[in-house]
Protein backbone atom coordinates (compact mmCIF):
# COMPACT_ATOMS: atom_id res chain seq x y z
CA UNK A 1 0.00 0.00 0.00
CA UNK A 2 1.40 3.02 -0.79
CA UNK A 3 -0.34 5.58 1.26
CA UNK A 4 -2.63 4.36 4.21
CA UNK A 5 -3.06 4.33 7.74
CA UNK A 6 -4.45 1.89 10.06
CA UNK A 7 -7.75 0.49 10.41
CA UNK A 8 -7.17 -0.77 14.56
CA UNK A 9 -6.41 3.08 15.41
CA UNK A 10 -9.07 4.51 13.39
CA UNK A 11 -11.85 2.85 11.63
CA UNK A 12 -12.33 4.57 8.11
CA UNK A 13 -12.25 2.98 4.61
CA UNK A 14 -8.96 4.50 3.72
CA UNK A 15 -6.98 2.87 6.30
CA UNK A 16 -5.94 -0.98 6.23
CA UNK A 17 -7.15 -3.98 9.03
CA UNK A 18 -4.10 -5.59 10.75
CA UNK A 19 -5.40 -8.86 8.36
CA UNK A 20 -4.33 -6.58 5.00
CA UNK A 21 -1.47 -5.24 6.70
CA UNK A 22 -0.34 -8.70 7.76
CA UNK A 23 -1.07 -9.83 4.01
CA UNK A 24 1.45 -7.44 2.49
CA UNK A 25 3.92 -8.04 4.67
CA UNK A 26 3.42 -12.08 4.23
CA UNK A 27 4.56 -11.26 0.12
CA UNK A 28 7.29 -8.94 1.22
CA UNK A 29 5.64 -6.07 0.49
CA UNK A 30 5.02 -2.64 2.29
CA UNK A 31 2.77 -0.29 3.82
CA UNK A 32 3.11 3.44 3.64
CA UNK A 33 2.19 5.58 6.21
CA UNK A 34 0.17 8.70 5.21
CA UNK A 35 0.46 12.24 6.82
CA UNK A 36 -3.45 12.73 6.17
CA UNK A 37 -6.67 13.56 7.86
CA UNK A 38 -7.69 9.78 8.12
CA UNK A 39 -5.10 9.53 10.59
CA UNK A 40 -7.28 10.51 13.39
CA UNK A 41 -11.10 10.27 13.80
CA UNK A 42 -11.85 14.15 13.75
CA UNK A 43 -9.54 16.82 13.20
CA UNK A 44 -6.44 18.16 12.12
CA UNK A 45 -3.60 15.39 11.97
CA UNK A 46 -0.17 15.72 13.61
CA UNK A 47 3.21 14.35 13.62
CA UNK A 48 1.89 12.41 16.99
CA UNK A 49 -0.98 10.54 14.43
CA UNK A 50 1.84 9.64 12.28
CA UNK A 51 4.58 8.15 14.94
CA UNK A 52 0.85 6.31 16.42
CA UNK A 53 0.32 4.39 12.75
CA UNK A 54 3.88 3.69 12.32
CA UNK A 55 4.02 2.14 15.38
CA UNK A 56 0.49 0.06 15.15
CA UNK A 57 2.06 -1.08 11.69
CA UNK A 58 5.53 -2.13 13.12
CA UNK A 59 3.92 -3.81 15.54
CA UNK A 60 1.25 -6.10 13.46
CA UNK A 61 3.87 -6.32 10.15
CA UNK A 62 7.45 -5.68 11.30
CA UNK A 63 9.79 -3.36 10.89
CA UNK A 64 10.43 -4.29 7.25
CA UNK A 65 7.05 -3.64 5.96
CA UNK A 66 6.44 -0.27 6.95
CA UNK A 67 7.34 2.76 5.34
CA UNK A 68 6.12 6.34 4.80
CA UNK A 69 4.05 7.39 1.92
CA UNK A 70 3.06 11.03 2.78
CA UNK A 71 0.40 11.03 -0.24
CA UNK A 72 1.77 15.00 -0.71
CA UNK A 73 4.92 16.84 -1.85
CA UNK A 74 8.12 17.23 -0.54
CA UNK A 75 7.53 21.52 -0.28
CA UNK A 76 6.14 22.74 2.41
CA UNK A 77 2.33 24.70 2.10
CA UNK A 78 2.05 28.51 2.64
CA UNK A 79 -1.43 28.41 4.72
CA UNK A 80 -2.34 31.86 3.21
CA UNK A 81 -6.05 32.94 2.40
CA UNK A 82 -5.49 31.36 -1.36
CA UNK A 83 -4.31 28.23 0.00
CA UNK A 84 -7.41 28.26 2.33
CA UNK A 85 -9.95 29.09 -0.23
CA UNK A 86 -8.66 26.41 -2.67
CA UNK A 87 -8.88 23.84 -0.27
CA UNK A 88 -12.19 24.83 0.72
CA UNK A 89 -13.42 24.55 -3.18
CA UNK A 90 -11.37 21.15 -3.01
CA UNK A 91 -13.35 19.62 -0.33
CA UNK A 92 -16.66 21.20 -1.15
CA UNK A 93 -16.01 19.71 -4.83
CA UNK A 94 -15.41 16.40 -3.47
CA UNK A 95 -18.58 16.45 -1.27
CA UNK A 96 -20.65 17.97 -3.93
CA UNK A 97 -19.40 15.00 -6.57
CA UNK A 98 -20.04 12.46 -3.53
CA UNK A 99 -16.85 11.11 -3.53
CA UNK A 100 -15.32 12.86 -0.37
CA UNK A 101 -13.86 10.98 2.63
CA UNK A 102 -14.65 10.78 5.99
CA UNK A 103 -12.78 12.89 7.97
CA UNK A 104 -12.48 15.82 4.67
CA UNK A 105 -13.35 19.26 5.99
CA UNK A 106 -12.56 22.39 5.27
CA UNK A 107 -10.53 23.03 8.19
CA UNK A 108 -8.74 20.24 8.42
CA UNK A 109 -5.26 19.77 5.82
CA UNK A 110 -4.42 17.29 4.13
CA UNK A 111 -0.99 17.00 5.82
CA UNK A 112 0.09 16.53 9.26
CA UNK A 113 0.12 20.25 10.35
CA UNK A 114 3.37 20.09 12.56
CA UNK A 115 5.26 18.60 9.57
CA UNK A 116 4.40 20.92 7.32
CA UNK A 117 8.26 21.94 6.57
CA UNK A 118 10.44 21.40 3.58
CA UNK A 119 12.53 18.96 6.35
CA UNK A 120 9.67 17.00 7.28
CA UNK A 121 11.43 13.71 6.97
CA UNK A 122 14.08 14.69 8.87
CA UNK A 123 11.57 15.87 11.24
CA UNK A 124 9.97 12.69 11.58
CA UNK A 125 13.34 10.67 11.96
CA UNK A 126 14.55 13.03 15.01
CA UNK A 127 11.39 12.16 16.24
CA UNK A 128 11.34 8.10 15.99
CA UNK A 129 14.97 8.35 17.50
CA UNK A 130 13.98 9.75 20.17
CA UNK A 131 10.87 7.41 20.97
CA UNK A 132 13.99 4.61 20.69
CA UNK A 133 14.27 3.74 17.20
CA UNK A 134 17.72 2.49 15.82
CA UNK A 135 18.81 4.42 13.23
CA UNK A 136 18.61 1.04 10.58
CA UNK A 137 15.35 0.98 11.82
CA UNK A 138 14.55 4.96 10.59
CA UNK A 139 16.08 4.00 7.20
CA UNK A 140 14.07 1.31 6.84
CA UNK A 141 10.72 3.30 7.72
CA UNK A 142 11.83 6.33 5.49
CA UNK A 143 12.62 4.93 2.42
CA UNK A 144 14.52 1.35 2.80
CA UNK A 145 11.81 -0.54 2.58
CA UNK A 146 10.20 0.58 -0.72
CA UNK A 147 14.05 0.85 -1.88
CA UNK A 148 13.81 -3.05 -0.81
CA UNK A 149 10.63 -3.85 -2.47
CA UNK A 150 11.43 -2.14 -5.22
CA UNK A 151 14.91 -3.69 -6.36
CA UNK A 152 13.13 -7.09 -5.75
CA UNK A 153 10.25 -6.21 -8.22
CA UNK A 154 12.45 -4.81 -10.65
CA UNK A 155 14.76 -7.47 -10.73
CA UNK A 156 11.65 -10.00 -11.56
Amino acid sequence: FTHSGCRALVDVPRNRTDEELRAVADKGGVTGIYFMPFLRQSGQPMAADVIRHIEHAVNVCGEDHVGVGTDGGISSIEIDDAYRKMHREFVEQRAKSGYAAPGEAIDVYNFALDLNAPRRLEMLADMLLQRGYSEVRVEKILGGNFTRLMRDVWKA
